[in-house]
């Protein structure tokens, strides 16, 4: 309405001619950055609240099998268990579980606890593992998202 009026403006026949090509044109630009806007409605541009997505991550050694309620991590002969944490806004989380490093018998004894962080960055999960007092040290691990299954542990 407000584009026709302003075509309308110039004269009566304001669709007809050159003057019809202008109108024509400034329509089309109004209607495209619409369009645009209303594209741009609730977009985001950065890492949404929620679970992390579900699959299995790979990289630098290590995989993350992430199901609908917990993750398991395999990183050579260690591995680690936690439940399926939940994104901050910002695409970090923190959460508790267990982790521990076999090798030989398979031990009966409770994984010791570790507490494990993250971070999406693009498609990229970065994952720290903070084993608890009298184990191996933090590690870091950088993984993108490759497809479903779970992660063998090589050392069992």
């Amino acid at each position: 309405m407000y584009v026709r009026a302003a075509c309308d403006a110039r004269g009566k026949h304001a669709f007809k001619g050159i003057m019809g090509h202008a109108c024509a044109r400034r329509l089309v630009r109004v209607l495209v950055a619409a369009a645009l806007l209303a594209a741009c409605d609730g977009a985001s541009t950065g890492p949404t609240e929620g679970p992390l997505a579900t699959g299995r991550w790979t990289g630098d050694g290590a995989c993350l099998s992430v199901t609908d309620s917990d993750c398991n991590l395999a990183v050579g002969c260690g591995h680690g268990q936690f439940p399926r944490p939940v994104l901050r806004a910002d695409g970090t989380f923190d959460v508790d579980g267990t982790y521990r490093i076999e090798v030989g018998p398979i031990s009966i004894q409770p994984a010791p606890p570790a507490h494990f962080s993250g971070s999406i960055i693009g498609a990229r999960l970065i994952l720290n593992v903070v084993p608890a007092a009298g184990s191996p040290g933090p590690a870091s691990y950088s993984m993108t998202r490759t497809n479903a299954g779970t992660c063998p542990v090589p050392c069992l």
